[in-house]
């Protein structure tokens, strides 16, 4: 059992790694393709032709960086639970629990944020005034 749980833990932290790895460059040339648009230039950066191609591939990017480094924590937390010195029959609900409570605060604070930026959009959009706009 002390092999799985090593195994589990660092191939979460490889994972997890590879996953940063891959949102780091995502964000980098996104910043590229940004500073290329204030410029006048055409925003397109890591290879491709325009800048609807850049968009599609950075967010390719972002999506697997994200899934790796979720899969990576879901591993590590797993390795370790099952490390843990206290019986598993009480670490994996426990585990699980503050997850489920995670992701519930998660969803009520992106329901909140959402609403106040549309609120704050469809001011800006009536009085006409792009400053006021939310930023991305």
């Amino acid at each position: 059992m002390a092999l799985v749980t090593e195994v589990l833990l660092v191939s979460g932290v490889a994972l997890d790694l590879v996953g940063a790895g891959v949102l780091s460059h995502a964000h980098n040339a996104e910043s590229i393709v940004e500073l290329r648009e204030e410029i006048g230039e055409e925003g397109s950066a890591v290879g491709e032709d325009d800048a609807i191609s850049t968009h599609a591939q950075l967010l390719a990017e972002k999506r697997i960086g994200f899934f790796l480094l979720t899969v990576g924590l879901v591993v590590y937390l797993c390795g370790l639970v099952l490390k843990s010195p206290e019986e598993l029959v009480l670490m994996g609900p426990v585990a699980a629990g503050v997850v489920g409570v995670a992701l519930a605060v998660a969803a009520v604070f992106t329901r909140t944020v959402k609403a106040r930026i549309r609120d704050q959009a469809r001011r800006a959009r009536a009085q006409g005034d792009p400053d006021q706009l939310p930023e991305q």
